[in-house]
């Protein structure tokens, strides 16, 4: 039997990532591990019940890897091919709309994974026009699409999400040197 085994996050699906995100199990336990192995790899219940401790050790070790956050630092993709259509990211943050910042701050305080589709739909959105590395998305209208993004894959996920957090690891900085400054009299 031929096992496919990922090995990046550009392997992994959404609907895969939030199902070990669902396991309830204990993280790392081996229950957790053959649990994680079948959901990464696609494998029923059953067969992985038939590998040996040998290959699910071996397995399980890419897994982890796979899920280790000092080797998940991905890049923001800004256009992307998702069901036959182009989407590309926001492409000017600071005129997110009333409704998109509201919709954005209610669906990332209800939990990320929860929430990821609406939170995907916000952020990329199809594409209208495009010329070079510019182009233009169609307007937010509040729309729900379930499950629309549940096959996209984890790597524009994270480049999305890095790219949050060093934004905002940025504007934190750069507040803390201002108000360092004020306080000085610089």
């Amino acid at each position: 039997m031929e096992i496919i085994v990922p090995d990046s996050m550009a392997d992994i699906t959404v609907k895969q990532y939030k199902a070990i995100a669902d396991l309830k199990v204990t993280e790392g336990s081996t229950e957790w591990l053959a649990e994680a192995v079948a959901v990464f790899c696609n494998l029923t219940p059953d067969v992985v019940a038939k590998l040996t401790v040998a290959e699910l050790e071996s397995i399980s070790e890419i897994v982890q890897r796979i899920n280790d956050p000092e080797q998940n630092n991905q890049e923001l993709q800004t256009k992307i091919e998702h069901k036959g259509k182009r989407y590309g990211f926001h492409p000017n943050l600071s005129k997110l709309t009333v409704g998109e910042f509201a919709d954005l701050e209610t669906y990332c305080a209800g939990g990320f994974f929860e929430n990821i589709n609406e939170i995907m739909g916000i952020l990329y959105r199809p594409i209208k026009t495009e010329g070079g590395s510019f182009y233009t998305i169609e307007e937010y209208t509040g729309d729900v699409f379930p499950n629309h993004w549940d096959d996209l894959k984890m790597d524009v996920v994270l480049g999305a999400t890095n790219f949050f957090l060093s934004t905002g690891v940025t504007l934190t900085t750069a507040l803390a040197n201002s108000l360092a400054e004020g306080e000085t009299g610089t």
